[in-house]
């Protein structure tokens, strides 16, 4: 296979592009009292009341001991609905742009019963995901990046006979339309898996201007841990900007000769999957220095002799989905390298086809 710096076939992009400003921000703190609007100080992020989003639930707010543990105001209540079916709410939103849209649920035993729900998550009138709280004091949350054809959206929360549904947050954050592009469905979170390698903690908001949540995870893999001190000021034009935070870490393999392997066994081999790689030299490399390798997918050539260049980022994905039964991305050192490969940060999304009208009647629509 043959490419030229910015493409693998007809589908490979590399592309240096520059976040421009903080996006549009949409953050309501669902069961928060009429009229309140405030900024969560410890995350400079202002939230309203669901109070003009919604018409039916019950407000509420999590036990005392949770409140104590969860200290960002935003966490402390939350709306549900013993009522009806189907509860929706509706946000108005710019038809045509890129969203990225997450609920967030936090059950905190607010109702003293010590039994956590389960109820399906719809984004209109197509399933979107089944809720399961799996921990009362474990602040959970589903995340997606969708294009809505209408001028609003519908979070829908429905009951399924296993508890009643609740939601605590809803936050929406607008990308770039030339960003985390599929060929056809929206683009969901998979597995908490949007990861800043070197990291040993989680960051938001203002670490990340889009609000993305970035996660330390584990590939079962060896790595060392790379570090650098790097500001902002440092990026060439990148419009995914991971930023300077989330590229200041990195890893490498523990042994030098061993490539970097990044991989997971998808439920369904038949899922699509969209991988965005960020990356960023942190080492000022002298002359007899090179950092250099090969990115396999699946065991075929996907971007071959890849440098990355000293404080500036490199998003690199396809254009194309990928799917089997297990997923694998090899980074292997070439002959000419002196160094072994790196990677800064890893974002790993699942396609979610959504086939039915944008709209669903349910009983909590404004």
């Amino acid at each position: 296979m043959r490419m030229s710096s910015t493409f693998v076939g007809a589908l490979l992009l590399v592309i240096l592009i520059q976040a421009k400003g903080q996006p549009g921000f949409i953050s309501i703190d669902c069961g928060g009292e009429a009229g309140a609007n405030y900024t969560e100080p410890s995350l400079h992020i202002n939230y309203v009341s669901d109070e003009n989003f919604i018409k039916t639930g019950v407000r509420g707010t999590i036990a005392s001991e949770e409140i104590s543990t969860h200290t960002q105001q935003q966490l402390w209540r939350l709306r549900s609905f013993p009522k009806g079916k189907t509860n929706c709410y509706k946000i108005n939103i710019t038809r045509g742009s890129n969203y990225l849209i997450r609920t967030v649920f936090l059950y905190g035993n607010y109702d003293g019963r010590n039994m956590s729900p389960q109820f399906d998550l719809h984004l209109g009138a197509n399933l979107w995901d089944t809720v399961t709280i799996r921990n009362a004091s474990i602040t959970q949350s589903n995340e997606i990046i969708h294009v809505p054809l209408l001028d609003f959206i519908q979070i829908c929360l429905v009951n399924t006979g296993n508890g009643t549904p609740f939601i605590t947050a809803i936050e929406l954050r607008t990308l770039t339309n030339d960003t985390y592009v599929a060929k056809s469905g929206s683009l969901e979170l998979y597995n908490y898996l949007r990861c800043d390698l070197g990291s040993n903690r989680g960051y938001r908001y203002r670490a990340d201007d889009y609000d993305r949540f970035w996660f330390t995870c584990d590939f079962k893999e060896v790595w060392t841990q790379l570090s650098a001190s790097i500001s902002n000021d440092s990026f060439f034009d990148n419009d995914y900007y991971p930023g300077a935070t989330i590229m200041s870490t990195a890893v490498t393999p523990a042994n030098d000769n061993a490539p970097l392997v990044i991989r997971w066994e998808p439920e369904d081999e038949t899922d699509e999957f969209y991988v965005y790689m960020h990356f960023m030299e942190l080492q000022w490399l002298t002359e007899n220095q090179t950092r250099q390798f090969n990115i396999t997918r699946n065991g075929e050539l996907w971007l071959p002799n890849y440098s990355p260049q000293y404080r500036a980022v490199n998003t690199v994905y396809d254009l194309s989905g990928i799917s089997g039964k297990e997923i694998k991305f090899t980074l292997e050192r070439t002959e000419n390298s002196t160094l072994p490969p790196i990677i800064n940060a890893i974002e790993i999304y699942k396609v979610k086809q959504f086939n039915q009208s944008d709209t669903f009647q349910g009983d909590g629509l404004p």
